[in-house]
């Protein structure tokens, strides 16, 4: 699939948040809520948006004191490790499969997760064979003092999305018998947001972006002797941007992304990064593919 601007807007919209009603943010995108959904569905058709998935946050949920962690690794069969990750970590929540060039820098395996154990499930995560240039960090801290309890007729929403993760309002609505005031209430509680921190769920998507021919998201791995927020300077205004806020890969690598328009594109960014003094562009990733583990958000919920 060729993808369009408004392609990758609407992409990166359902990646921040789910959306059942207008918004002001699908407004500022030009998006209207039908027009949107109508943009998801020609993704959809395309094989780059697989499937919207229900996963819960945690912290707020359970209560109590919780990381959001990642680990970064290279693995010789990166689908299996990942499996054996989810089939051990309970609260794995993201999956990110990377290409790398050259094939030995940089992480072609990512995950996301919440834990309340970081220590011993890292002692787990170190023992696996066949990962290597393995990173497990803490990316945000939590402490709730008191868990969310949820009513039998909270559970039943939940338990409804994430059996029909991408229905429409009316689809809400009606399962339900009630209008849509009642829906957006039930979301205004229960919805993770960056202005609802107390949320309990989100609705991702999964993304096979190895099915847009023309653009891609890279991350540029750069051996350097400048400071982060030096390169950060250098190269704003061409839409990098500082991963992990400048924490360097392998204690080495650090590492800016950046979404990329074809082989040009990626060419003349390459060009321009190795042009600034003292920086070296050691290799780069590509990432082809998210996937949203929901396995473990049934038994979470409970009945």
């Amino acid at each position: 699939m060729i993808l369009e601007p408004p392609d990758l807007v609407a992409l990166r919209l359902a990646e921040t948040r789910h959306y059942l009603f207008d918004h002001p943010d699908l407004r500022n995108a030009g998006f209207t809520i039908q027009t949107y959904r109508e943009q998801l569905d020609r993704l959809a058709a395309a094989g780059i948006l697989r499937s919207f998935h229900l996963t819960l946050v945690v912290p707020p949920l359970a209560g109590g004191n919780w990381v959001w962690a990642a680990i970064l690794g290279r693995a010789e069969t990166p689908y299996e490790t990942a499996h054996q990750l989810t089939s051990r970590l309970p609260f794995i929540t993201e999956i990110l499969f990377n290409a790398c060039f050259p094939a030995n820098i940089g992480p072609n395996l990512a995950l996301l997760f919440f834990s309340r154990d970081l220590e011993n499930e890292t002692r787990f995560i170190q023992n696996l064979a066949g990962l290597r240039e393995l990173e497990v960090f803490k990316i945000r801290e939590y402490a709730y003092p008191v868990s969310l309890p949820l009513s039998g007729e909270e559970k039943a929403f939940i338990r409804f999305l994430m059996q029909n993760p991408d229905a429409d309002a009316e689809t809400v609505s009606a399962h339900f018998g009630q209008n849509e005031n009642w829906v957006r209430a039930k979301l205004d509680r229960l919805l993770w947001t960056e202005e609802n921190r107390s949320g309990i769920f989100r609705i991702q998507p999964a993304i096979d972006w190895s099915k847009a021919e023309n653009f891609g998201h890279f991350h540029f791995l750069l051996e350097t002797g400048h400071r982060p927020e030096e390169i950060a300077r250098l190269t704003a205004e061409n839409g990098f941007q500082l991963v992990m806020s400048g924490r360097p890969i392998s204690g080495r690598y650090l590492t800016l992304e950046a979404d990329v328009w074809g082989i040009p594109d990626l060419i003349a960014r390459i060009d321009l990064l190795e042009r600034l003094n003292g920086v070296r562009v050691a290799g780069i990733t590509y990432n082809q593919e998210v996937l949203i583990n929901d396995r473990w958000v049934a038994r979470t919920i409970g009945t």
